[in-house]
């Protein structure tokens, strides 16, 4: 044992050396019984402690987690209902406001007169625009059309085959 005229090192500079692994206050602790039960209380007080933390989850838990949800399927009626009820509580609301605000009725209704008075206009000028384009230049105009249509069935068929099936989701 060590004489006692040595004083116990500071136990900040204790713990600092202890998780170094070396120092001169660790070769004192090896002989000072009193350091020796503070290393030693220390190490179990951080034992307790990791013992007390959260445990991770187990590494399997996302598969098992998918799997059960592939096998589970939320039924497409519920999905339905569940958004048509959305649908039509939200609509509910937005016409309880209209019909009392007589500010927003009466502007509904001018917006709607407007709309009806442009669109034909707009529907007439699409339809003759449409037409002179047809007469002019209809070859290549069906030739373009059909190029288009085409391409973008292709491409969908090689997305939707390079794909996951649901299953395999």
């Amino acid at each position: 044992m060590m004489p006692t005229s040595i004083e116990c090192p500071d136990l900040e500079v204790l713990f600092t050396e202890l998780e170094a692994g070396e120092g001169p206050a660790l070769e004192h602790a090896k002989h000072c019984p009193l350091c020796t039960a503070i290393i030693e209380e220390h190490r179990l007080l951080e034992k307790d402690l990791f013992r007390l933390a959260d445990p991770l989850p187990p590494p399997d838990l996302v598969h098992k987690v998918m799997a059960r949800v592939a096998a589970e399927p939320t039924p497409v009626r519920h999905e339905l209902w569940t958004g048509l009820s959305i649908l039509a509580v939200s609509l509910m609301m937005g016409l309880g406001l209209l019909l009392t605000n007589d500010t927003a009725l009466s502007g509904l209704g001018k917006t709607l007169a407007r709309n009806l008075v442009d669109g034909t206009a707009l529907a007439e000028a699409l339809l003759s625009g449409i037409h002179a384009l047809w007469s002019t230049a209809a070859g290549p105009l069906l030739a373009l059309l059909a190029l288009f249509a085409l391409s973008s069935v292709f491409g969908l068929k090689r997305l939707a085959r390079n794909g996951p099936t649901p299953s395999e989701a």
